[in-house]
C-alpha cells in the first residue's frame, strides 16, 4: 500500500467495504452483443494499426490524480516495461467503430480497443474519464460510465479483476459495466494476445444498460 490507496479508502469508506474476504458483487453484466467481429478483429490483426500507450510513464500532461496515480504503480512496482497496451480508437477507423458506438445507446461516445501482449498489466485503479470529459466538454453532473466488452472467449492466463471479483471463462461479444468507483485491473498471464472494447459514454434512456434484453445485435 501508500499514500494513494490509504486516502482513496479514506474518502471512499463510506461506498465500498475494502475488505478483500467479502464476497461481493462488483460488477453487471449488461449482456452479449452478437455480431460479426470479422472486420474488427481483422484490423486487430496487424499492429501497425495501433498506437502503443504506457500505462505506468509519467507525462507532463497529466492532472494532478493520473501523476499521483502513476506514482503508486510506480512504487508497486509497474513500469513502462510491463504496461504497456496496443489501442486503436473510433476517430481513427470510424466506419469499423461506428456501429459499435450506434448499439451502446449514449450520446458523446468513445470506443477503445485494446490489445494486452503476455507479460502486460494494466494495474489497480479507477476510471476517472479526465480524456472523455476535456474531448466532450461533459459537465460534471452528467452521469458517466462505460463498458468493456471482450472480442474473443477467455483464454487461459487472462484476467479481468473489479473490486472483489475475478472473471474468467467469458464469452465473445460479452459485456459489463463496473459499479462507481470500483478499482479493478487486468492482465495477461498467457499465451496470446488479450482483446477488449471499452465504450465510455455520457447515459442516456437508450443506453443498453437501461434495456431488458440481454442479448443485442446491430
Amino acid at each position: 500500500m501508500n499514500d494513494y490507496w490509504q486516502s482513496f479508502i479514506e474518502q471512499n469508506k463510506n461506498l465500498w467495504h475494502f475488505d478483500p474476504s467479502v464476497k461481493s458483487q462488483d460488477f453487471s453484466y449488461i449482456g452479449r452483443l452478437k455480431t460479426d467481429f470479422k472486420p474488427l478483429l481483422d484490423l486487430m490483426s496487424d499492429d501497425k494499426n495501433f498506437q502503443e500507450y504506457v500505462i505506468a510513464e509519467q507525462i507532463k500532461e497529466h492532472k494532478a490524480e493520473l501523476s499521483e496515480r502513476i506514482v503508486a504503480f510506480n512504487e508497486w512496482g509497474f513500469n513502462e516495461h510491463n504496461t504497456k497496451s496496443l489501442q486503436i480508437t473510433d476517430s481513427e477507423f470510424p466506419e469499423i467503430f461506428e456501429p459499435y458506438k450506434k448499439f451502446a445507446g449514449f450520446g458523446d461516445c468513445k470506443v477503445v480497443v485494446l490489445k494486452q501482449y503476455p507479460g502486460q498489466f494494466i494495474p489497480w485503479h479507477q476510471d476517472l474519464y479526465f480524456g472523455f470529459k476535456e474531448e466532450f466538454n461533459v459537465p460534471d453532473d452528467v452521469k458517466i460510465t462505460r463498458y468493456s466488452l471482450f472480442l474473443q472467449d477467455w483464454q487461459w492466463g487472462h484476467f479481468f479483476s473489479a473490486g472483489n471479483c475475478i472473471m474468467h471463462q467469458w464469452k465473445q461479444g460479452d459485456i459489463i459495466e463496473l459499479e462507481p468507483k470500483i478499482h479493478h485491473a487486468t492482465c495477461n498471464a498467457g499465451m496470446v494476445p488479450k482483446l477488449t472494447m471499452t465504450i465510455t459514454g455520457t447515459v442516456t434512456d437508450e443506453s443498453i444498460e437501461r434495456k431488458k434484453s440481454k442479448v443485442f445485435t446491430h
